[in-house]
């Protein structure tokens, strides 16, 4: 399942509402890299508000990358460009914060009266992350990310390309469970070869 799928189901789904609700689609990446995709997903309003954690060094070079890429394309100015936060994942304690941060700021930034008619959408993407992490963080990372959500009564949804712990082989069922013990319903399964195995979306259990 793409992230472009499950936003034109989430706008399309906000269209059919009786509501004055707009479905607002925010992308945190984890381990996003030096991939410029969710430039262009703001740039072509695919969705609203990016924010990307990786390693510190990673973060410190892409916040160069934008600064040439802006200059490059003087429109990108208009835009908010991704939120980029440095990030351990092998610490917990710091992570949690720093989603926690991320996602409810949310609230802050929107005025009572604007927040009204939003309904946010959280899209949390693993690519190739979890098989450079410790032992028990992968699963750990599932856990905050439903848990944070759940906490402050927000909704969102889950995609991976990656490899999920507890999961050796491509067995549905080990999936399913994995997902489960950590907050999510699987909703997609398609394993792979290759490390980043794993390949589905889930939503929030």
């Amino acid at each position: 399942v793409q992230i472009n799928d499950i936003v034109k189901l989430l706008r399309e789904g906000s269209n059919a509402n009786d509501s004055n609700e707009t479905a607002m689609i925010q992308l945190i990446c984890m381990g996003a890299g030096y991939d410029t995709r969710g430039v262009k997903m703001l740039e072509r309003n695919t969705v609203d508000r990016v924010v990307e954690l990786d390693l510190p060094e990673v973060v410190h070079a892409k916040e160069r990358l934008f600064e040439r890429l802006c200059k490059r394309r003087p429109w990108l100015k208009n835009i908010s460009m991704p939120t980029l936060i440095p990030s351990d994942f092998n610490n917990i304690s710091d992570l949690r914060q720093k989603l926690l941060d991320a996602v409810v700021s949310l609230r802050e930034e929107e005025d009572n009266e604007q927040m009204k008619q939003q309904n946010w959408h959280t899209i949390f993407v693993f690519e190739g992350v979890m098989i450079y992490l410790d032992d028990g963080i992968p699963s750990a990372l599932l856990d905050v990310c439903s848990r944070i959500l759940k906490d402050n009564k927000l909704v969102g949804s889950l995609i991976f390309a990656d490899r999920l712990e507890n999961v050796p082989g491509g067995d549905y069922d080990l999936g399913v469970k994995e997902v489960q013990n950590n907050g999510w319903v699987l909703k997609d399964w398609c394993p792979k070869p290759g490390l980043a195995r794993h390949m589905g979306s889930a939503e929030l259990l």
